[in-house]
């Protein structure tokens, strides 16, 4: 028993040390956290979620296309959104998917034309390239940050736009990487959909670029299960991306809506039926009041986390940008390097999982290599899953297969409890560290 971890008091005035056990709960040893302590559970419904999804429930309006009412939470959303962004514009869709590709598409790029796209990101970044009809060429991450870095930007083969993405709790700068893209005619779109309000010196992700798109996912700090949006301060772009998420049709400029709804067919830009419904839209409304006061909260665990882990050697948490004036927890990534001995970082999400009793797992493998990025499985992309593969045939992308395997991450809702339970999470990583030292 002879070893001792670092806890913080339950009331948060100082540090206190208590034994543990060597031996892994894994392995068959106690575990740090005792398994009648909860931790929050996700989603977690806002207080007033209940009232607003019952108005549409019993009223006559589920869908954006339905007769004129009452005002559409549709509407609502997007005028609350893009005040909260601080953008002129937001367009909302079904989901965060569909966002990208009506921002692509918004740009009226050439079939074929080529989009950077960081190796370390969900599949849907990618395939949303494909899906506008363009090419998407991976590029390499910080390996302190895990998110699309100016010096990692490739524009020898002319690409029309640039697609970073702000990766689990950091930010990408995209400043710089805008001034670098205009230099070269490209187009910057900002994938935010893991980063509802964080804020870069101030300034809120999804506002830092021509186009911002999120994603409103179960699993995300703002949700309605399905659905996403479009920000913008560009009004023609505004005005094309509601046409592309409606059918053709735009929100009505008369005060007598056509048959009673409020669109129009103003028909300037072909689109698809990609609206969000009443129902998530009320749901996002409510979540939305909440979403700063869960912030404050996973913000706070956040720095005490980060100041226990200090003192657990070889560990460390995504060093964000010091432009980064605000973060916003999605996932959060715990780096270990060295890994401990023997183990791989699949191995160390398992032992922390056993010992808190909350979900810890490898981030997922790099576009690169991923299962679900294969184009050339879809028929109807054909020449496009061609260039796919020549475009990327030989990269390297040595710094997100350096994440890939020393990182472990868990849920944004694990940070919602207190700090006993950033003790727990402090205590459990250095018994798994010190377990194989």
């Amino acid at each position: 028993m002879g070893r001792s971890i670092r806890q913080i008091d339950t009331d948060g005035r100082g540090v206190s040390r208590r034994p543990a056990a060597d031996r892994l709960a894994v392995d068959g040893g106690i575990p740090v956290r005792p398994a009648d302590r909860r931790w929050p559970t996700w989603p977690m419904p806002a207080r007033n979620a209940g009232p607003l999804l019952e108005s549409v429930l019993r009223g006559e309006r589920w869908a954006i296309t339905s007769p004129a009412g009452r005002e559409l939470f549709e509407r609502r959303f997007a005028r609350k959104f893009a005040d909260y962004v601080g953008t002129r514009h937001c367009v909302p869709v079904d989901h965060g998917s569909s966002a990208l590709v009506v921002a692509l598409e918004s740009l009226g790029f050439d079939h074929g034309d080529r989009v950077l796209v960081p190796s370390l990101t969900w599949v849907a970044t990618a395939s949303a390239v494909l899906r506008a009809g363009l090419v998407p060429v991976l590029v390499d991450v910080d390996p302190l940050t895990g998110c699309m870095a100016p010096e990692h930007l490739d524009f020898r083969g002319e690409p029309r736009a640039v697609l970073p993405v702000h990766w689990s709790c950091a930010m990408a700068d995209i400043p710089a990487i805008s001034a670098m893209a205009a230099a070269h005619g490209a187009s910057v779109v900002e994938d935010a959909a893991q980063a509802h309000g964080a804020e870069w010196l101030g300034r809120p992700a999804g506002s830092l670029a021509l186009i911002g798109c999120f994603s409103m996912q179960q699993s995300k700090v703002l949700t309605a299960g399905e659905g996403g949006a479009v920000v913008t301060d560009d009004d023609r772009l505004a005005s094309v991306m509601q046409e592309l998420r409606a059918d053709s049709r735009r929100y009505t400029t008369s005060e007598d809506a056509p048959q009673g709804l409020e669109l129009e067919e103003s028909a300037t830009m072909m689109g698809a039926n990609l609206c969000l419904s009443e129902f998530g839209a009320a749901l996002l409304c409510a979540q939305l009041e909440v979403l700063d006061e869960q912030h404050e909260i996973r913000n706070r665990n956040y720095a005490v986390l980060s100041g226990l882990l200090e003192a657990v050697p070889g560990v460390r948490l995504l060093r964000r940008r010091a432009e980064q004036t605000r973060i916003s927890v999605y996932e959060l990534p715990i780096v270990f390097d060295p890994l401990p001995s023997g183990m791989t970082n699949g191995d160390v999400a398992e032992a922390l999982t056993a010992e808190l009793g909350a979900r810890f797992y490898p981030p997922r493998e790099p576009l690169s290599r991923s299962r679900l990025l294969r184009p050339w499985t879809k028929p109807t992309l054909g020449p496009l899953a061609e260039r796919f593969v020549a475009e990327n045939r030989g990269r390297e992308f040595p710094n997100a297969e350096y994440l890939v395997r020393h990182s472990v991450l868990t849920h944004h809702s694990t940070l919602l409890g207190d700090e006993q339970d950033m003790a727990d999470i402090a205590d459990a990583v250095a018994k798994v560290v010190l377990s194989r030292s």
